[in-house]
């Protein structure tokens, strides 16, 4: 195809579409963009089963779009793939401190923290930290900044 692509956002399933985007309001200062109010059936085109049913919102985190949606399908088992399955994803938000975001959400109930804060200074992130925490309904986050 000739015609320009560009990522317009990237989308991420999540048990409580409300709780989901306070935490991300929050603790990462998204801004909801758009909410769609429950949609009923007709789901097979999102490749979900025809009779289940969805809502969404639409988040904006530092220019980039992110679009939680919160299904009801009799199918669903309720837990998200682990990042090394087959539909595992992560979101990476970058921080300006990365220590203290850490702790902050590290505080928070539920918020899970993998690992200890890593600094590349080789290969093709040098002066790139990154950790990792599990959100209060088990997404990845990857928090990372960039030494100036």
């Amino acid at each position: 195809m000739a015609d320009k692509k560009t990522l317009d956002h990237v989308g991420m399933s999540v048990p409580d579409l409300d709780a989901a985007v306070a935490f991300l309001t929050v603790h990462f200062a998204a801004r909801e963009v758009f909410r769609l109010p429950r949609v009923d059936g007709g789901a097979g085109r999102l490749g979900a089963p025809d009779d289940a049913a969805f809502t969404l919102a639409m988040l904006d985190i530092g220019g980039a779009r992110v679009e939680l949606i919160q299904w009801w399908s009799p199918e669903a088992t309720g837990m998200p793939p682990r990042a090394d399955l087959p539909g595992g994803t992560h979101l990476g938000i970058e921080v300006d401190d990365l220590a203290g975001a850490l702790a902050a959400l590290a505080a928070v109930p539920g918020v899970g923290v993998v690992g200890r804060p890593v600094t590349f200074e080789d290969g093709p992130t040098p002066g790139m930290s990154n950790a990792f925490i599990t959100t209060p309904w088990g997404a990845l986050i990857e928090l990372l900044s960039w030494r100036p």
